[in-house]
Protein backbone atom coordinates (compact mmCIF):
# COMPACT_ATOMS: atom_id res chain seq x y z
CA UNK A 1 0.00 0.00 0.00
CA UNK A 2 1.18 3.69 -0.99
CA UNK A 3 2.27 5.63 1.71
CA UNK A 4 1.53 9.80 1.82
CA UNK A 5 5.18 10.36 0.41
CA UNK A 6 5.19 8.08 -2.35
CA UNK A 7 2.21 7.57 -4.08
CA UNK A 8 2.54 6.10 -7.29
CA UNK A 9 2.14 8.46 -10.16
CA UNK A 10 -0.34 5.58 -12.15
CA UNK A 11 -3.27 6.35 -10.80
CA UNK A 12 -6.84 5.35 -11.65
CA UNK A 13 -9.55 7.20 -12.94
CA UNK A 14 -12.38 7.10 -11.13
CA UNK A 15 -14.37 5.18 -13.76
CA UNK A 16 -12.05 2.18 -12.44
CA UNK A 17 -14.24 2.39 -9.09
CA UNK A 18 -17.10 0.42 -10.74
CA UNK A 19 -15.20 -3.09 -11.96
CA UNK A 20 -13.23 -2.72 -8.35
CA UNK A 21 -16.76 -2.45 -6.26
CA UNK A 22 -18.67 -5.02 -8.47
CA UNK A 23 -16.15 -7.64 -7.96
CA UNK A 24 -14.99 -7.03 -4.42
CA UNK A 25 -18.87 -7.24 -3.30
CA UNK A 26 -20.03 -10.21 -5.36
CA UNK A 27 -19.16 -13.66 -4.18
CA UNK A 28 -20.59 -16.66 -3.35
CA UNK A 29 -22.84 -15.42 -0.29
CA UNK A 30 -24.63 -12.54 -3.13
CA UNK A 31 -26.28 -15.78 -4.65
CA UNK A 32 -27.27 -17.20 -1.77
CA UNK A 33 -27.57 -14.94 1.13
CA UNK A 34 -31.51 -15.19 -0.52
CA UNK A 35 -32.06 -17.83 2.36
CA UNK A 36 -31.06 -16.36 5.27
CA UNK A 37 -33.02 -13.51 4.40
CA UNK A 38 -36.20 -15.05 3.63
CA UNK A 39 -35.55 -17.01 6.85
CA UNK A 40 -35.59 -13.84 8.62
CA UNK A 41 -38.19 -11.70 6.67
CA UNK A 42 -40.31 -14.46 4.69
CA UNK A 43 -41.94 -12.75 1.70
CA UNK A 44 -41.22 -9.44 3.00
CA UNK A 45 -37.38 -9.94 2.14
CA UNK A 46 -37.50 -7.95 -0.93
CA UNK A 47 -38.01 -4.83 1.52
CA UNK A 48 -35.62 -5.76 3.52
CA UNK A 49 -32.84 -5.38 0.36
CA UNK A 50 -34.63 -1.95 0.11
CA UNK A 51 -34.24 -1.00 3.20
CA UNK A 52 -30.45 -2.03 3.41
CA UNK A 53 -29.58 -0.48 -0.29
CA UNK A 54 -31.01 2.48 1.28
CA UNK A 55 -28.41 1.88 4.46
CA UNK A 56 -25.58 0.78 2.49
CA UNK A 57 -25.34 3.81 0.02
CA UNK A 58 -25.24 5.87 2.94
CA UNK A 59 -21.97 4.26 4.37
CA UNK A 60 -20.23 4.02 0.74
CA UNK A 61 -21.17 7.81 0.48
CA UNK A 62 -19.36 8.35 3.92
CA UNK A 63 -16.29 6.04 3.04
CA UNK A 64 -15.74 8.39 -0.16
CA UNK A 65 -16.17 11.50 2.43
CA UNK A 66 -13.41 9.61 4.73
CA UNK A 67 -11.38 8.56 2.01
CA UNK A 68 -11.55 12.33 1.00
CA UNK A 69 -10.15 13.48 3.94
CA UNK A 70 -7.03 11.64 3.66
CA UNK A 71 -6.37 10.76 -0.60
CA UNK A 72 -2.95 9.77 -0.35
CA UNK A 73 -3.21 7.41 2.72
CA UNK A 74 -4.94 4.25 3.00
CA UNK A 75 -7.70 3.33 5.90
CA UNK A 76 -4.93 1.50 8.36
CA UNK A 77 -2.34 4.49 7.88
CA UNK A 78 -5.23 7.21 8.98
CA UNK A 79 -6.43 5.04 11.69
CA UNK A 80 -3.52 5.35 13.62
CA UNK A 81 -3.69 9.60 13.42
CA UNK A 82 -7.02 9.41 14.16
CA UNK A 83 -7.72 6.55 16.78
CA UNK A 84 -4.04 7.08 18.27
CA UNK A 85 -1.21 4.55 17.53
CA UNK A 86 -2.31 1.63 20.21
CA UNK A 87 -6.15 1.68 19.71
CA UNK A 88 -5.33 2.26 15.79
CA UNK A 89 -2.64 -0.84 15.61
CA UNK A 90 -5.34 -3.19 17.62
CA UNK A 91 -8.43 -1.93 14.98
CA UNK A 92 -6.64 -3.22 11.82
CA UNK A 93 -4.73 -6.32 13.67
CA UNK A 94 -9.02 -7.07 14.24
CA UNK A 95 -9.39 -6.14 10.22
CA UNK A 96 -6.58 -8.62 9.43
CA UNK A 97 -7.81 -11.80 11.73
CA UNK A 98 -11.58 -10.74 10.02
CA UNK A 99 -10.35 -11.40 6.59
CA UNK A 100 -8.42 -14.58 7.32
CA UNK A 101 -11.89 -15.72 8.69
CA UNK A 102 -13.51 -14.38 5.54
CA UNK A 103 -10.62 -15.68 2.93
CA UNK A 104 -11.12 -18.62 4.51
CA UNK A 105 -14.65 -18.95 4.08
CA UNK A 106 -14.47 -18.44 0.21
CA UNK A 107 -11.96 -21.10 -0.46
CA UNK A 108 -14.13 -23.30 1.19
CA UNK A 109 -16.72 -22.28 -0.93
CA UNK A 110 -14.75 -22.86 -4.06
CA UNK A 111 -14.12 -26.59 -2.64
CA UNK A 112 -18.03 -27.12 -2.59
CA UNK A 113 -18.55 -25.20 -6.16
CA UNK A 114 -16.02 -27.71 -7.22
CA UNK A 115 -17.95 -30.67 -5.65
CA UNK A 116 -21.28 -29.22 -7.24
CA UNK A 117 -20.48 -27.74 -10.94
CA UNK A 118 -17.33 -29.56 -11.77
CA UNK A 119 -15.66 -32.32 -10.31
CA UNK A 120 -17.14 -33.69 -7.72
CA UNK A 121 -15.02 -36.67 -7.59
CA UNK A 122 -11.27 -34.97 -7.26
CA UNK A 123 -9.17 -33.95 -4.11
CA UNK A 124 -10.27 -30.91 -2.29
CA UNK A 125 -7.27 -29.79 -2.19
CA UNK A 126 -6.75 -29.66 -6.24
CA UNK A 127 -9.07 -26.96 -6.77
CA UNK A 128 -7.86 -25.35 -3.16
CA UNK A 129 -4.34 -25.32 -4.82
CA UNK A 130 -5.30 -23.97 -8.10
CA UNK A 131 -7.19 -21.12 -6.98
CA UNK A 132 -4.30 -19.89 -4.51
CA UNK A 133 -1.34 -20.50 -7.16
CA UNK A 134 -3.35 -18.04 -9.47
CA UNK A 135 -3.77 -15.91 -6.80
CA UNK A 136 -0.38 -15.19 -5.92
CA UNK A 137 0.44 -15.15 -9.30
CA UNK A 138 -1.95 -12.15 -9.27
CA UNK A 139 -1.76 -10.84 -6.06
CA UNK A 140 2.45 -10.43 -6.75
CA UNK A 141 1.47 -7.40 -9.09
CA UNK A 142 0.12 -5.31 -6.68
CA UNK A 143 -3.18 -3.37 -6.69
CA UNK A 144 -3.24 -1.15 -9.80
CA UNK A 145 -2.65 -4.47 -11.85
CA UNK A 146 -5.32 -6.73 -10.13
CA UNK A 147 -7.98 -3.71 -10.43
CA UNK A 148 -6.69 -3.43 -14.34
CA UNK A 149 -7.76 -7.16 -14.18
CA UNK A 150 -11.34 -6.58 -12.51
CA UNK A 151 -12.20 -4.27 -15.77
CA UNK A 152 -11.21 -6.89 -18.39
CA UNK A 153 -13.58 -9.37 -16.00
CA UNK A 154 -16.84 -6.98 -15.12
CA UNK A 155 -18.40 -7.66 -18.72
CA UNK A 156 -18.33 -11.43 -18.12
CA UNK A 157 -19.77 -11.28 -14.74
CA UNK A 158 -22.46 -7.93 -15.51
CA UNK A 159 -23.94 -9.96 -18.90
CA UNK A 160 -25.04 -13.44 -17.45
CA UNK A 161 -26.84 -12.06 -14.33
CA UNK A 162 -28.34 -9.22 -16.08
CA UNK A 163 -29.46 -11.71 -19.10
CA UNK A 164 -30.49 -14.28 -15.33
CA UNK A 165 -32.44 -11.12 -14.36
CA UNK A 166 -34.37 -10.71 -17.35
CA UNK A 167 -35.32 -14.16 -17.35
CA UNK A 168 -36.54 -14.07 -13.78
CA UNK A 169 -38.73 -11.03 -13.94
CA UNK A 170 -40.56 -12.91 -16.65
CA UNK A 171 -40.98 -15.76 -14.71
CA UNK A 172 -41.77 -14.63 -11.02
CA UNK A 173 -45.14 -15.16 -9.55
CA UNK A 174 -46.61 -11.68 -7.63
CA UNK A 175 -49.07 -13.28 -5.38
CA UNK A 176 -46.58 -15.06 -3.59
CA UNK A 177 -45.13 -11.75 -2.04
CA UNK A 178 -48.54 -11.11 0.13
CA UNK A 179 -49.53 -10.08 2.06
CA UNK A 180 -46.85 -7.58 2.50
CA UNK A 181 -45.93 -7.06 6.54
CA UNK A 182 -47.48 -10.09 7.81
CA UNK A 183 -45.24 -10.23 10.79
CA UNK A 184 -44.35 -6.79 11.52
CA UNK A 185 -41.68 -4.56 10.73
CA UNK A 186 -39.22 -6.22 13.08
CA UNK A 187 -38.08 -9.54 10.78
CA UNK A 188 -37.84 -7.19 7.83
CA UNK A 189 -34.93 -5.06 9.54
CA UNK A 190 -33.54 -8.58 10.96
CA UNK A 191 -33.31 -9.15 7.38
CA UNK A 192 -31.77 -5.93 6.34
CA UNK A 193 -29.35 -6.84 9.22
CA UNK A 194 -28.23 -10.10 6.98
CA UNK A 195 -28.60 -8.38 4.03
CA UNK A 196 -25.77 -5.56 4.59
CA UNK A 197 -23.55 -9.17 6.38
CA UNK A 198 -24.06 -10.70 3.09
CA UNK A 199 -22.83 -7.52 1.28
CA UNK A 200 -19.09 -6.90 2.52
CA UNK A 201 -16.92 -5.38 -0.07
CA UNK A 202 -17.39 -1.49 0.23
CA UNK A 203 -14.72 -1.16 2.43
CA UNK A 204 -12.15 -1.68 -0.27
CA UNK A 205 -12.82 1.62 -1.20
CA UNK A 206 -10.77 2.74 2.13
CA UNK A 207 -8.09 0.98 0.70
CA UNK A 208 -7.59 2.11 -2.49
CA UNK A 209 -8.40 5.76 -2.70
CA UNK A 210 -4.75 6.53 -3.08
CA UNK A 211 -4.53 4.88 -6.40
CA UNK A 212 -7.29 7.28 -7.91
CA UNK A 213 -6.95 10.46 -9.26
CA UNK A 214 -9.74 12.37 -7.22
CA UNK A 215 -11.40 10.03 -5.00
CA UNK A 216 -13.83 13.00 -3.50
CA UNK A 217 -15.09 12.99 -7.24
CA UNK A 218 -15.86 8.68 -7.46
CA UNK A 219 -19.22 9.23 -5.22
CA UNK A 220 -21.78 8.82 -8.29
CA UNK A 221 -19.46 6.09 -9.58
CA UNK A 222 -19.58 4.55 -6.12
CA UNK A 223 -23.07 4.62 -5.29
CA UNK A 224 -23.81 2.96 -8.85
CA UNK A 225 -21.86 0.16 -8.25
CA UNK A 226 -22.88 -0.75 -5.07
CA UNK A 227 -26.32 -0.54 -6.32
CA UNK A 228 -25.23 -2.60 -9.19
CA UNK A 229 -24.45 -5.46 -6.86
CA UNK A 230 -27.86 -4.81 -5.10
CA UNK A 231 -30.00 -4.94 -7.88
CA UNK A 232 -28.45 -8.40 -8.46
CA UNK A 233 -29.00 -10.10 -4.36
CA UNK A 234 -32.56 -8.10 -5.06
CA UNK A 235 -33.32 -9.84 -8.18
CA UNK A 236 -32.06 -13.22 -7.00
CA UNK A 237 -34.03 -12.99 -3.33
CA UNK A 238 -37.05 -11.75 -5.61
CA UNK A 239 -36.70 -14.71 -7.95
CA UNK A 240 -36.22 -17.13 -4.72
CA UNK A 241 -39.83 -15.94 -3.55
CA UNK A 242 -41.44 -15.31 -6.85
CA UNK A 243 -40.45 -18.63 -8.41
CA UNK A 244 -39.72 -21.09 -5.58
CA UNK A 245 -42.06 -19.81 -2.79
CA UNK A 246 -41.08 -18.89 0.81
CA UNK A 247 -41.45 -22.70 2.28
CA UNK A 248 -38.88 -24.21 -0.61
CA UNK A 249 -36.43 -21.39 -0.04
CA UNK A 250 -35.74 -22.53 3.95
CA UNK A 251 -35.41 -25.75 2.65
CA UNK A 252 -33.19 -25.53 0.02
CA UNK A 253 -29.43 -25.88 0.66
CA UNK A 254 -28.48 -23.22 -2.52
CA UNK A 255 -31.84 -21.52 -3.78
CA UNK A 256 -29.87 -19.36 -6.20
CA UNK A 257 -29.02 -22.62 -8.44
CA UNK A 258 -32.30 -24.56 -7.63
CA UNK A 259 -34.18 -21.11 -9.24
CA UNK A 260 -32.07 -20.75 -12.65
CA UNK A 261 -32.37 -25.19 -13.06
CA UNK A 262 -35.95 -24.84 -12.75
CA UNK A 263 -36.17 -21.83 -15.05
CA UNK A 264 -38.20 -22.77 -18.48
CA UNK A 265 -38.72 -20.69 -21.73
CA UNK A 266 -40.23 -22.77 -24.72
CA UNK A 267 -37.95 -22.02 -27.79
CA UNK A 268 -35.45 -20.45 -26.27
CA UNK A 269 -31.83 -21.80 -27.25
CA UNK A 270 -30.54 -22.10 -24.16
CA UNK A 271 -31.88 -25.12 -21.55
CA UNK A 272 -29.73 -25.52 -18.75
CA UNK A 273 -29.71 -22.05 -17.76
CA UNK A 274 -28.09 -23.31 -14.57
CA UNK A 275 -24.45 -22.75 -16.91
CA UNK A 276 -25.46 -19.02 -16.64
CA UNK A 277 -24.07 -18.94 -13.23
CA UNK A 278 -20.65 -21.11 -13.71
CA UNK A 279 -18.78 -18.03 -14.90
CA UNK A 280 -20.29 -15.50 -12.36
CA UNK A 281 -19.32 -17.73 -10.21
CA UNK A 282 -16.14 -18.45 -10.53
CA UNK A 283 -15.04 -14.96 -11.42
CA UNK A 284 -17.17 -13.55 -8.36
CA UNK A 285 -14.74 -16.30 -6.32
CA UNK A 286 -11.78 -15.80 -7.44
CA UNK A 287 -11.81 -11.62 -7.89
CA UNK A 288 -12.90 -11.41 -4.62
CA UNK A 289 -10.24 -13.85 -2.88
CA UNK A 290 -7.57 -11.30 -5.36
CA UNK A 291 -8.79 -8.35 -3.44
CA UNK A 292 -8.83 -9.59 0.18
CA UNK A 293 -5.70 -11.64 -0.24
CA UNK A 294 -4.20 -8.33 -1.83
CA UNK A 295 -5.21 -6.29 1.50
CA UNK A 296 -4.24 -9.16 3.89
CA UNK A 297 -0.78 -9.01 2.51
CA UNK A 298 -0.29 -5.63 2.14
CA UNK A 299 -1.66 -4.58 5.33
CA UNK A 300 0.82 -6.88 7.37
CA UNK A 301 3.78 -5.71 5.34
CA UNK A 302 2.58 -2.01 6.36
CA UNK A 303 1.46 -2.65 9.83
CA UNK A 304 4.81 -4.88 11.19
CA UNK A 305 7.15 -2.81 8.53
CA UNK A 306 8.24 -5.92 7.15
CA UNK A 307 10.87 -6.07 4.18
CA UNK A 308 9.02 -6.97 0.48
CA UNK A 309 9.53 -11.23 0.99
CA UNK A 310 7.83 -12.82 -2.11
CA UNK A 311 7.69 -15.92 0.02
CA UNK A 312 5.55 -14.11 3.03
CA UNK A 313 2.81 -13.86 0.27
CA UNK A 314 2.97 -18.00 -0.25
CA UNK A 315 3.03 -17.78 3.96
CA UNK A 316 -0.76 -15.67 4.23
CA UNK A 317 -1.95 -17.18 1.11
CA UNK A 318 -1.37 -20.89 2.71
CA UNK A 319 -3.46 -19.82 6.15
CA UNK A 320 -6.81 -19.44 5.39
CA UNK A 321 -6.28 -22.11 2.41
CA UNK A 322 -5.14 -24.40 5.32
CA UNK A 323 -8.24 -23.22 7.60
CA UNK A 324 -10.52 -23.86 4.84
CA UNK A 325 -9.07 -27.63 3.80
CA UNK A 326 -9.29 -28.53 7.63
CA UNK A 327 -13.05 -27.24 7.92
CA UNK A 328 -14.76 -30.57 9.28
CA UNK A 329 -18.11 -29.88 7.46
CA UNK A 330 -20.24 -27.85 5.63
CA UNK A 331 -22.06 -26.80 9.15
CA UNK A 332 -18.32 -25.41 10.51
CA UNK A 333 -18.79 -23.16 7.42
CA UNK A 334 -22.27 -22.36 8.18
CA UNK A 335 -21.51 -21.06 11.58
CA UNK A 336 -17.97 -19.75 10.74
CA UNK A 337 -20.46 -17.66 7.92
CA UNK A 338 -23.10 -16.85 10.43
CA UNK A 339 -20.69 -15.07 12.21
CA UNK A 340 -19.11 -13.39 9.53
CA UNK A 341 -22.42 -12.18 9.18
CA UNK A 342 -22.81 -10.91 12.24
CA UNK A 343 -19.32 -9.15 12.10
CA UNK A 344 -19.48 -7.73 8.71
CA UNK A 345 -21.46 -4.73 10.25
CA UNK A 346 -19.46 -3.16 12.88
CA UNK A 347 -16.59 -4.29 11.28
CA UNK A 348 -17.43 -2.73 7.75
CA UNK A 349 -19.58 -0.29 8.43
CA UNK A 350 -19.99 1.20 11.68
CA UNK A 351 -16.12 1.19 12.47
CA UNK A 352 -15.25 3.25 8.99
CA UNK A 353 -18.32 6.14 10.11
CA UNK A 354 -17.03 5.99 13.76
CA UNK A 355 -13.64 7.25 12.17
CA UNK A 356 -15.41 9.70 10.23
CA UNK A 357 -17.04 11.46 13.04
CA UNK A 358 -14.01 11.16 15.01
CA UNK A 359 -11.41 12.70 12.23
CA UNK A 360 -14.18 15.53 12.37
CA UNK A 361 -14.38 15.90 15.91
CA UNK A 362 -10.47 16.06 16.55
CA UNK A 363 -10.02 17.91 12.74
CA UNK A 364 -7.89 15.26 11.32
CA UNK A 365 -7.22 15.37 7.73
CA UNK A 366 -8.18 17.70 4.80
CA UNK A 367 -11.71 19.27 4.44
CA UNK A 368 -12.82 20.32 1.03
Amino acid sequence: MPKESNVSEDRLHNRALLPLLVLSIVEYEVFTFSKSTVAAANQDAWLSILIGAFIGSLFVYLFIKLAARFPTMNYFQYLQIIWGKPLGFLISILYLLFWVSFLSSIFYETVLINKLLFLPLTPPIVPLAIFALSLIWLVSYGLIPIIRFFQLLLPFLVIPLLLLALLFIATIKLEKFLPVLENGILPVLKGTYLFLGAYQGPEVLLFAAPFFLKIREGIKTSLFAYNLTVFFGFIHTAAAIGILCVDNVKESVLPGINVVNILELPGFPVERFGLLLTLPWLIAMFTTLAIYLHLLNSSIFQLFKLPPRKWILFLVTAIPVTIAYFLPNENWHEVLRLYLTVFTVPMVYLLPVMTLLLAIIRKKGRVR
